[in-house]
């Protein structure tokens, strides 16, 4: 199949063109940005957006740009009659994504969002253990992520938007324990405390999300810390066992004394992009490990699967209709930080809560 992509900057050179790389069946014919229009790329670039889908004719367009075009370069390449997997987050409304889901049934053409977190090896290892007899029923989920913040993480349109940490970054999060919960939260309550810079972006972000059957997950992003940075760390709670997930690369060497039988340990933890751990009290598991390149690979993993899913006439996983319930969490989270209460989930939803 024939592939353009929108949007020539660090997303689309570090993450989407060596994915589309390693993926089977998928052709580069072209591709556009209005910064970046330079030839240094192995396939055509083209001086606008209109003039690559006419000339190169793709069948599937990628959209790695800024959020604020995601809805006129979405409706663009549908009218095109492409499909089309964009950059999360998704839109920049319900109401846009409303439009967007409404254009892509009418062309019959698929849209979705670069969810890549479900498709790291790790967080897919994880949900295999979800109702297993070694991890049991899911409980509580527990997030953290420990961001340094600098002038170089700030730079670009990601570091002017005021709305910062939860629309870039917690609507991953939310995606995950979507997918992991396998339902939409019922309530949300957030709390975005900024201090002495009211009119800063929100990078304190402390978030506690309610499921059916009185579960929780309870997040938390901490852009103010100047500790050590850790990407992404999950504990997943089951009734028998917990799950350990970390994103980053680690070398640990640990050594210790057990406490229950007195008996020494030493342990050698590598794992290159990230790695699964399933813990029964002192006992643990090594679930999966991700490559350095696990942004990459995961962003693969989906392309792959969006592939097999057109091949086979499927419901594609990540889907516009799908990931709509995960940009209702965002902007849920910023209404509930504004209101200083909990939010009810169900008006934000267009289905009801049952993936």
């Amino acid at each position: 199949m024939k592939v353009a992509i929108i949007g020539l900057g660090a997303a689309a050179r570090k993450i989407h063109l060596p994915a589309l790389k390693k993926t089977a069946g998928l052709q580069i014919v072209g591709g556009y940005d209005v910064v970046n229009n330079t030839s240094n790329f192995s396939f055509p670039v083209f001086s606008s957006a209109e003039e690559l889908l006419t000339q190169s004719k793709p069948d599937i367009v990628i959209i790695a740009t800024p959020t604020f075009t995601h809805f006129e370069l979405t409706c663009l390449a549908l009218s095109h009659k492409c499909h089309v997997l964009v950059e999360k987050p998704f839109m920049e409304s319900l109401e846009q994504a409303d439009q967007v889901i409404a254009l892509s049934e009418k062309v019959q053409r698929w849209v979705i969002v670069n969810n890549q977190y479900r498709f790291m090896n790790i967080h897919q290892a994880a949900k295999k253990q979800i109702n297993s007899d070694n991890f049991g029923d899911l409980l509580f989920i527990c997030a953290n992520q420990t961001f340094f913040v600098s002038n170089e993480t700030e730079t670009g349109w990601r570091g002017q938007d005021k709305q910062r940490t939860c629309k870039e970054f917690g609507i991953h999060v939310f995606d995950l324990c979507r997918y992991f919960f396998n339902e939409n939260p019922i309530k949300i309550y957030a709390r975005m405390p900024k201090g002495d810079n009211p009119d800063g972006p929100d990078f304190l972000n402390l978030i506690h999300l309610e499921f059916s059957g009185d579960r929780i997950a309870q997040i938390t992003l901490d852009r103010l810390s100047k500790g050590s940075h850790r990407y992404l760390d999950l504990r997943i709670d089951g009734s028998n066992a917990v799950i350990e997930t970390s994103i980053g690369g680690k070398l640990e060497l640990n050594a210790g004394i057990k406490a229950r039988n007195k008996r020494p340990f030493v342990k050698l933890d590598l794992a290159m992009g990230g790695s699964a751990i399933l813990r029964q009290g002192e006992n643990s598991t090594k679930l999966a490990t991700d490559p350095l390149d696990l942004f990459v690979n995961a962003t693969h993993k989906l392309l792959s699967t969006f592939l097999s899913s057109l091949k086979n006439g499927d419901t594609p996983p990540c889907n516009a209709q799908d990931n709509r319930n995960t940009l209702a969490l965002m902007f849920a989270a910023y209404d509930s930080n504004d209101q200083g209460s909990v939010v009810d989930m169900h008006p934000y939803y267009q289905v009801n809560t049952a993936l």
